[in-house]
């Protein structure tokens, strides 16, 4: 897992602004958190730059702002995640054939890129899905613990640099960072678990 969190603040007032919806601005600032970074990860997936990726998280949710008004959630009928895939595949595909003048684009990438995502996919979406939980649960631990401590933390258990590094970076003793993984480790199980709850059962705005 690549340590990043989406947490692209001009994205994100962007988007705010768009949705034009201040009564509900909180609401739409979880939505963003929770879900900015898996569509994110997605347009990145399909060979698009970073910038092109951000506009597609803007697009995405201003369509989650004309749609959801009317959207009923209703699980017996698929998950929200299977809807968010559907939005993002659309987008995408519109910023490949704007990017494209090949005249065989069309038969290369087609309908099929709308709605339902392929299924050699899925383990890539279900990665990119926990993934994008467990940076919002980082995002909601840090300001629970000391700074020095998370940094060692992402440092050793997320960013994988070695015991050593990290000891004589943070000044701290092998038993002390021991005890500080252990201890965010499950802080941190607890949290992506709780936030992946939400992501499955989101309450619109």
């Amino acid at each position: 897992m690549t340590y990043r969190y989406f947490n692209n603040e001009t994205t994100r007032s962007s988007v705010l602004k768009a949705v034009a919806d201040t009564s509900n601005e909180k609401a739409w600032k979880r939505l963003f958190d929770l879900y900015a970074g898996f569509v994110f990860s997605i347009a990145r997936s399909k060979g698009l730059t970073v910038t092109d990726s951000d506009d597609i998280v803007q697009n995405v949710f201003v369509d989650l702002a004309r749609n959801l008004p009317q959207f009923n959630y209703d699980r017996t009928k698929g998950r929200f995640r299977s809807y968010l895939i559907g939005l993002v595949n659309w987008r995408v595909t519109d910023k490949l054939r704007a990017s494209k003048r090949d005249v065989d684009f069309k038969s290369q990438y087609g309908e099929d890129m709308k709605g339902a995502v392929a299924e050699d996919d899925g383990s890539f979406l279900e990665n990119e899905w926990r993934a994008a939980a467990m940076e919002e649960a980082l995002r909601r631990i840090k300001d629970e613990v000391k700074p020095d401590h998370f940094a060692a933390f992402v440092a050793s258990t997320i960013e994988g640099q070695d015991t050593e590094t990290v000891m004589n970076l943070y000044s701290i003793t092998r038993d002390n960072l021991y005890q500080i993984r252990k201890r965010l480790t499950l802080k941190l199980k607890e949290a992506t678990q709780a936030v992946l709850a939400e992501m499955d059962n989101p309450s619109t705005p």
